[in-house]
């Protein structure tokens, strides 16, 4: 038995609370384990025996749940008798049968000792983690408002260009805005989305608004305060939620505090809301190295204090639905706790979003965020799509983003392909659209809420930062309506199969150079095939499902089919 790869902790996801009487339980353990038990009760429950007190313990089987490269990752989820719980493992490879606990193993006939086990001492309510329930069935899609639409043209910019559908720099304005966004409600009403997510819309001097000069006043070159809350209402009306971009680690040089330094410097009464190095010269930290994006400090108490303001000001006043949190990790932990909190207080099923493209477990214990951007899922996907990685290396890389967070945190995760902060999509895939399609019908079944950028459902396509900000496309050709008329469908999919989101199971039926998975909850099931060679593959679908239905159509499906390479079918009975 490897016993170097054993591994379990009582906390994040080897033991989460998921609900007010449930424990989840995860255990780490190399390829050669062949079976896992956990032992648990009670710790003040037990009977005298002739040979002194001993524990009431029950048994039971731990299901293999995740298959990572080089490890299994077991789970069981525990109804705690009195909310404690005591318990360690039986682990069984070929070769031997151990006991393990928190002091490590001990031989199977030997009685487990009270410091060789694990606790939960009290099964609190306020430590399950709670994120919106309307989050996990969204299906968001994100703005770059200044080229989405310009729907009022009496705010453009001085200078503003005719929209086009080429590549574009960060300097040009093409006078895309909030009216523009409204007057479009009713097509992504009819897309299948119900969430969108505006990237920053506060006043700015750029067509990316991540260095705001005012945080209380909307863009004159997007509308004006009425107009946000105009759109909010009538996103509302078609079941449409809306999140704003939270730029709260740096400002724009001409935020009205860091000006008063300029003009001031130490004497200054906004001098602690930075990170100034010195003075005479002026020196001090940025976001990244951009001198014109100074550092915020959020230790602060009065920078904290006007921050949280912001963030509660835009919910009261425009009933927004939720904040993203731009480059959360780089910002002092404790902020997102006070925020959390406060956010909280007045619209509890607000959803908060941090950006943290990497591990972001000490985010997501239910005191901070509700999710991050889960681009460590979207790259598993995008590698698969591309041919870069076989089956079997997707199913370990999907199984450790699945298992990287307790279930009820996995379910909220913000799951994307690309975004403004990406080359889009199409790009990413070398404008191959069977790839891009693939890529995204796997993201509409994966666990979690999934975000489209703009432009994606008609496969737009733009390179790295700026170029992934063109402005959309509004008269497509005939490329990019088939493409669309199929994204639709997928989208559909999605909203139709429950079984196809969360709260279901997710099964690795086939993983070599066919891959089927399927997707099934107690009341439904869907089966994706999907054909990763390079030839047309043949397959018989009534080895896998009776009486085969097409997902898309409802009506019944060949059962001898060849799929082309990178194609895929949705199957259902």
């Amino acid at each position: 038995m490897n016993k170097s790869a054993i591994f379990h902790q009582s906390h994040d996801q080897w033991q989460a609370i998921i609900s007010p009487t449930e424990v989840e339980i995860r255990l780490l353990s190399a390829k050669d384990i062949k079976r896992a038990t956990i032992v648990f009760g009670d710790p003040h429950l037990g009977e005298k025996t002739l040979s002194g007190w001993r524990w009431k313990s029950k048994r039971q089987s731990m299901d293999l749940a995740f298959i990572t490269e080089h490890s299994y990752i077991w789970n069981v989820i525990i109804t705690p008798e009195n909310k404690r719980l005591k318990y360690h493992f039986i682990i069984e490879s070929e070769d031997e049968t151990l006991q393990y606990g928190e002091d490590g193993f001990t031989p199977i006939d030997e009685e487990v000792g009270l410091w060789n086990n694990f606790f939960l001492p009290y099964l609190h309510q306020n430590q399950q983690f709670h994120a919106p329930q309307w989050v996990k069935d969204t299906i968001w899609y994100q703005i770059f408002p200044e080229r989405f639409r310009n729907g009022d043209p009496g705010n453009d910019p001085k200078g503003t260009k005719p929209w086009h559908s080429g590549s574009v720099t960060n300097k040009e304005f093409y006078g895309g805005d909030l009216a523009g966004i409204i007057e479009k409600l009713p097509y992504l009403a009819e897309l299948g989305i119900s969430g969108i997510y505006l990237t920053p819309i506060f006043e700015s001097v750029t067509t990316h608004k991540y260095d705001t000069r005012n945080y209380f006043a909307i863009d004159p070159a997007f509308g004006s305060e009425e107009e946000l809350i105009d759109l909010v209402n009538k996103a509302h009306q078609l079941n449409i939620k809306v999140m704003l971009d939270a730029v709260f680690n740096h400002s724009g040089a001409d935020f009205e505090p860091w000006l008063d330094v300029l003009r001031n410097k130490s004497a200054s009464l906004y001098k602690e809301w930075f990170h100034v190095i010195d003075f005479d010269p002026l020196r001090y930290e940025t976001f990244s190295f951009a001198k014109n994006m100074p550092k915020l400090n959020l230790s602060n108490h009065d920078a904290r204090s006007y921050f949280i303001d912001v963030a509660k000001h835009w919910i009261i006043k425009a009933d927004i639905d939720g904040w993203r949190l731009d480059v959360a990790n780089e910002i002092v932990p404790s902020f997102w706790n006070d925020l959390r909190r406060e956010i909280k207080s007045i619209k509890e099923d607000c959803y908060i979003l941090g950006e943290v493209w990497h591990d972001s477990m000490q985010w997501l214990r239910g005191d901070r965020f509700d999710a991050v951007m889960n681009y460590p899922l979207g790259r598993s996907i995008i590698d698969f799509s591309s041919g870069k990685i076989s089956t079997q290396q997707f199913r370990f890389r999907m199984d450790k983003a699945f298992s990287h967070y307790p279930t009820k945190v996995r379910d909220v995760q913000f799951n994307l392909l690309d975004s403004h902060d990406t080359a889009r999509l199409r790009n990413i895939l070398s404008h191959d659209l069977r790839r891009v399609e693939l890529a995204f019908a796997l993201l509409m079944i994966s666990f979690g809420t999934v975000c489209v950028y703009y432009g994606s459902e008609i496969a737009m396509e733009g390179e790295f930062d700026p170029d992934c900000r063109r402005c959309m496309i509004w008269e497509p050709n005939k490329e990019e309506r088939s493409f669309l008329k199929r994204f639709k469908r997928l989208i559909q999919l999605r909203n139709q199969y429950e079984c196809l989101r969360n709260d279901s199971h997710w099964h690795w039926i086939e993983t070599g150079d066919l891959l089927v998975i399927k997707r099934s909850n107690q009341n439904q099931s869907v089966w994706m095939f999907v054909n990763s060679t390079h030839h047309p593959l043949p397959i018989n679908l009534e080895k896998y499902v009776e009486d085969p239905i097409d997902a898309f159509t409802g009506r019944p499906h060949a059962t001898v089919i060849n799929i082309l390479p990178n194609q895929y079918i949705f199957i259902t009975q």
